[in-house]
């Protein structure tokens, strides 16, 4: 079956109030994609300063090393996905937003096809960076890493000059049951999956004012609430939900936690508040328990908050009501903090009585270089 544009779709309709400001068709798919073109190609140039600064910042670092391509690409990776410029995140982001808003114009379920790949794959490089550092570290010396990301550096310091480490969020907490973990893990992604198959069964809705079959981002209206979706992911990424700005993934958490694993054997303590006493487990190298909860963390903080948030402008733009914006934008917010909450301090000891400190937080104030 041929899928129509929303141009075509719209042009079929008889609308119960053809004279609605909302009901006026929308601007013409090039617009969309001209304003993603100007920005894509201001966004590709400021990535490319971006990370010209960062090669420069290694190259005066104190500790000289060559900066091989394990290196090169975990800065390109981080002039690309980091948010420590605002300006440059609501550049970029916009760009690839009006590209999309241009495609499902044209075509619908091969945009949203797009889309869902492109997410997939945006999340996933904050997850090649952590495991192109965790390959360069030998043998968990923290002294061979070197960070290729400002905004990390100082919170991966904060994380190696102490003992402890601070879940945010239920997979990050090994302190927490395993049996909660999954619960939680199985809801999210059900829910996540629902939001993915209503998507992709909404390139029609009711317009304001009642007509049905209204093509998404066909009509003025629609096209405009997806406006109002980019300004409003916007908002969420860099504002006080993630910590102005702050990667969802947290991998200065998982980056300690996995360096720690590459030793043979370590000590994890924390203070269960809610039983009144001290509880401890043993991790070996490797531990395949936090790999899984990091794979759960990855399909939830980064896969399933990438197309919550990112998606969000399509999202609006199929409401058919004000109110459906605003419960629209509540109901995603619910969702991605499903998961957000503080787990227990965990102290990370070389023996149970936590007695020895581990060599890689003796040198850690020292030695680490730049994520």
């Amino acid at each position: 079956m041929t899928m129509l544009s929303a141009m075509e779709i719209y042009e079929s309709l008889t609308f119960n109030n053809p004279g609605s400001f909302f009901n006026k068709p929308a601007p013409d798919p090039l617009v969309a994609f001209t304003i993603g073109g100007i920005l894509s190609t201001i966004g590709f140039i400021w990535w490319v300063r971006r990370y010209l600064a960062l090669k420069e910042d290694v190259e005066k670092s104190e500790i000289k090393s060559e900066i091989n391509m394990n290196l090169k690409i975990r800065m390109m990776i981080s002039a690309a996905i980091d948010n420590d410029l605002n300006r440059f995140v609501m550049v970029t982001y916009s760009a690839v937003s009006f590209l999309f808003l241009g495609g499902l114009q044209v075509a619908y379920q091969s945009t949203l096809l797009i889309m869902f790949i492109f997410y997939t794959f945006s999340s996933s490089l904050e997850s090649v960076r952590i495991m192109l550092a965790y390959k360069s570290v030998g043998d968990g010396d923290q002294r061979n890493l070197r960070i290729s990301s400002k905004s990390m550096r100082d919170k991966f310091l904060e994380y190696s000059e102490k003992k402890v480490l601070k879940p945010a969020n239920v997979y990050e907490d090994l302190g927490r049951n395993l049996t909660i973990v999954t619960m939680v893990f199985i809801t999210q992604v059900v829910l996540i999956s629902f939001v993915c198959f209503d998507m992709r069964n909404s390139n029609v809705n009711n317009c304001l004012d009642g007509t049905k079959g209204c093509p998404v981002a066909g009509t003025l209206g629609s096209w405009l609430f997806f406006i109002l979706g980019i300004f409003m992911a916007l908002v969420f990424q860099l504002g006080p939900k993630t910590k102005f700005g702050e990667s969802e993934q947290n991998p200065y958490y998982w980056l300690r936690l996995f360096l720690v694993l590459k030793k043979e054997e370590t000590w994890i303590s924390w203070n269960n508040d809610m039983k009144g006493i001290d509880e401890d487990n043993k991790l070996h190298a490797g531990d395949i328990r936090v790999w899984i909860r990091y794979f759960m963390s990855f399909l939830i903080n980064g896969v399933g908050f990438h197309i919550l948030v990112h998606a969000l402008p399509l999202q609006v733009a199929s409401q058919s009501s004000l109110t459906g914006v605003v419960f629209r934008a509540i109901g995603m917010m619910y969702l991605v903090d499903l998961d957000d909450t503080p787990g227990y301090t965990l102290t990370i000891n070389d023996n149970i009585d936590g007695k020895t400190i581990s060599k890689e937080e003796e040198h850690a104030d020292e030695e680490t270089s730049l994520i």
